[in-house]
């Protein structure tokens, strides 16, 4: 049993602590007792492999690539520890003809472009039935050139620059290879020089249209503002390439049939569905995904009873020998 006088607020820690480290001391003293949540700062290499050995840690929660996911569950697995993963994703979002098109656009913009495509739930295949697939590409050609690229500190800009060099590379890598695949390149795909001295880190939104789904594009976590677009005919074709690659984090389903709706979203290998949005997330509601997106889920109670353990306690009331 879950205490629900007690449980609202450890279900807002946990998306706090989910989304955002922030120091410790700023907690207010009426929720936690000092020492109930500690901040270590390190690298993965060092710090976080000495919490997923140490022998005293019963519980590991790794979020990141799935690369590293692996290496924890392994380092995890010696002393038999309770493990959650989040790990990589290529989320798709599937758009039908008899969609809100206005608003599949709008959601499929955000879906990938918001924080610079740099998280991993982003819907980074977008499906698109074929009668309305020249449409929509170019309605979300117009939707990406109402938003400005440039100084994050700015209130209207929507994109600023990658985290990291290494990030930033890695992207214009994948635009070169989404060329040599055979995709065709939309708009984007190369660094975006108009701020400031020209430096920094910032990349055109990048769209790919034709993508084939044996495509490194169509099948590898790029991380960043980078969508491919790919045309569907029928529902089943449309399910079946969803689901062509390892990872089942989350997808998105756009149509007005709602027998439709929940029929693919009955059908897709991921730990949540989205129906006629992208990216929604409340901290009552599961998230997590499937094959190797990760294991386990956080939020709600389903991520509550992950950080407990079940005991049966058989007592004898008169049972006698």
């Amino acid at each position: 049993m879950i205490d629900l006088e007690h449980s609202p607020k450890m279900l807002i820690l946990s998306y706090i602590v989910y989304y955002a480290v922030i120091p410790s001391n700023t907690y207010p003293e009426s929720w936690l007792s000092p020492g109930v949540i500690n901040i270590i700062n390190g690298y993965g290499r060092e710090a976080g492999a000495a919490l997923v050995s140490h022998p005293d840690v019963d519980k590991v929660a790794f979020t990141g690539s799935t690369e590293t996911g692996r290496a924890v569950m392994k380092a995890a697995s010696a002393s038999l520890k309770n493990i959650t993963l989040e790990t990589g994703g290529k989320s798709p979002l599937l758009v039908f003809k008899d969609a809100d098109l206005d608003q599949a656009v709008k959601w499929g913009h955000i879906g990938i472009m918001s924080n610079q495509g740099q998280i991993c739930t982003v819907t980074s295949r977008i499906l698109v039935q074929k009668d309305i697939y020249d449409e929509y590409i170019s309605r979300f050609q117009q939707m990406i050139s109402k938003h400005k690229v440039g100084n994050p500190f700015d209130d209207d800009t929507f994109q600023g620059p990658q985290i990291t060099q290494a990030q930033y590379e890695r992207v214009i890598g994948y635009v070169s290879a989404g060329k040599s695949d055979g995709a065709k390149l939309i708009t984007g795909g190369k660094a975006y020089k108009d701020i400031g001295e020209g430096k920094g880190f910032f990349i055109e939104p990048t769209v790919f249209s034709d993508v084939t789904e044996d495509m490194r594009i169509f099948q590898e976590e790029v991380f960043g503002p980078f969508v491919s677009i790919t045309p569907f005919t029928t529902e089943t074709e449309a399910v079946r390439l969803a689901n062509s690659t390892v990872y089942g984090l989350g997808s998105a389903v756009f149509t007005r049939d709602l027998e439709r709706a929940h029929r693919a979203a009955g059908m897709l290998e991921s730990g949540m569905v989205w129906l006629n949005s992208s990216n929604d997330a409340d901290f009552r509601v599961p998230f997590g995904g499937v094959k190797q997106s990760g294991i386990g889920r956080e939020l709600g109670e389903a991520g509550l009873a992950t950080y407990s353990q079940t005991k049966a306690i058989h007592v004898n009331m008169g049972l006698t020998l």
